[in-house]
């Protein structure tokens, strides 16, 4: 009987407790599409663009010319890149900030139990799973200039100034941030919100006897057991912001920003480099700066907001 199930063990796993030839050729199969299809969706482009931002291909020159640097060093001369930098930069530091603390503080809302709960989620919810190019129609209505757009009928009914939405550039550019955070917010209230009703109910139950109040119980042990949870939401919401795209260009089209020059920003430049002046190379020089920027990024808030292990 022993030597019966040993014998199956050693089918079933190979001598010594090593894998089969067959085996190994079964999770090959298994695993190989997987990696094909993201090396030729991830890893290839990546090389192609890295590869082209050395040329100053373009789609009005058949001859590429290789250019060690010329193109990187282009950006520092360029206004236009500058302004869509140091505009993207900003982008990212109001927006990332405000969709996570504004989803963590809605999220411990609705996670204490309150009265139409499932009403709530689908509310803050709605505006992420709306597409971008109507949800940016809507708001360049709403931002309309007199007041013919609601936030001036708004505000003039309440007796204050209008504003010029999308004509004053240091509005513009916190307009197209506010349709941002507005249209991802819901995506982290959901987030944080299964993060907390995760967290096991003895350990706020265990706070509140030590004499705990609620604001010190979210602090104290919400938020740290959070920190992973968190963590995915800061690096969505950087990549997010700096892959910014639809709202800018929505917003810019048709309005008193003749040229969206003043809330262009780094994808915006990219498109106009590439698809509008077809200048490739210089096009894919700033989609590599983009990737390494964001990817700075991305290790900064791992390194900042790393969990220690237990």
């Amino acid at each position: 009987m022993g030597e019966r199930r040993g014998s199956r063990k050693r089918v079933a796993v190979g001598v010594g407790g090593r894998l089969t030839w067959s085996q190994i050729g079964f999770l090959g199969g298994m695993v190989m599409p997987v990696i094909a299809l993201f090396i030729i969706i991830r890893v290839i482009p990546i090389l192609v663009v890295l590869l082209m931002s050395f040329t100053n291909f373009s789609l009005h020159r058949p001859l590429v010319k290789f250019l060690p640097y010329q193109n990187f060093l282009r950006m520092f001369d360029d206004p236009n890149f500058i302004t869509a930098f140091v505009n993207s930069t900003e982008f990212v530091l109001i927006a990332v900030p405000a969709e996570i603390l504004l989803g963590l503080a809605f999220a411990v809302f609705l996670n204490r139990k309150v009265k139409f709960e499932s009403l709530y989620e689908t509310l803050y919810f709605l505006p992420y799973i709306v597409p971008m190019v109507p949800s940016a129609i809507i708001w360049k209505w709403i931002y309309a200039p007199g007041t013919y757009g609601l936030a001036n009928y708004l505000l003039d009914q309440m007796g204050l100034p209008r504003v010029g939405w999308l004509s004053t550039p240091q509005i513009s550019l916190l307009a197209v941030i506010g349709i941002h955070v507005w249209k991802q917010l819901g995506f982290f209230v959901i987030v944080f919100l299964v993060g907390l009703k995760n967290i096991p109910a003895s350990y706020r139950e265990a706070a509140l006897v030590d004499g705990a109040t609620p604001w010190q119980v979210t602090r104290n042990v919400d938020v740290p057991l959070l920190k992973p949870v968190i963590l995915f939401g800061v690096v969505m919401a950087t990549l997010w912001a700096w892959s910014a795209f639809t709202e800018v260009y929505i917003m810019s089209q048709g309005t008193d920003i003749s040229t969206g020059a003043e809330i262009q920003v780094m994808v915006t430049r990219i498109y106009s480099e590439g698809f509008l002046y077809f200048k490739m190379g210089y096009a894919s020089a700033i989609s590599f700066a983009l990737f390494c920027v964001s990817l700075i990024f991305v290790a900064f808030q791992f390194r900042l907001l790393r969990t220690e292990p237990v």
